[in-house]
């Protein structure tokens, strides 16, 4: 079971940390979270704690973008590159092309 933490600062940056699979649990999970933020203007995703990523965990980290953007945010991916899986995934799909990763 995925576990997710989100934290809002005071300058409207939301950091979520997620650890574990990012799959079909972390969509259900932050499917409910991103519908309820408001003004945001950076989302900082930590994927360092992340195992494995499907096409569901890819589907989590798209709607996320498209919650930030409809709100005029933007999202930034860290943590990434200390996979090997999870930086192939992120390249196999093309989500370096449209996220920012750090």
């Amino acid at each position: 079971m995925p576990k997710v933490q989100l934290h809002v600062d005071t300058d409207r940056d939301v950091h979520i940390g997620i650890a574990g699979p990012l799959n079909h649990s972390t969509w259900a999970a932050l499917r409910r979270e991103c519908h309820e933020l408001e003004d945001v203007r950076t989302v900082v995703i930590d994927v360092s704690g992340v195992q494995s990523i499907d096409s569901a965990g890819i589907g989590v980290l798209l709607m996320i973008r498209e919650c930030a953007e409809k709100k005029k945010g933007r999202v930034k991916i860290i943590g990434a590159m200390r996979n090997p899986s999870v930086t192939q995934v992120i390249k196999l799909a093309h989500l370096d092309k449209i996220f920012e990763i750090e």
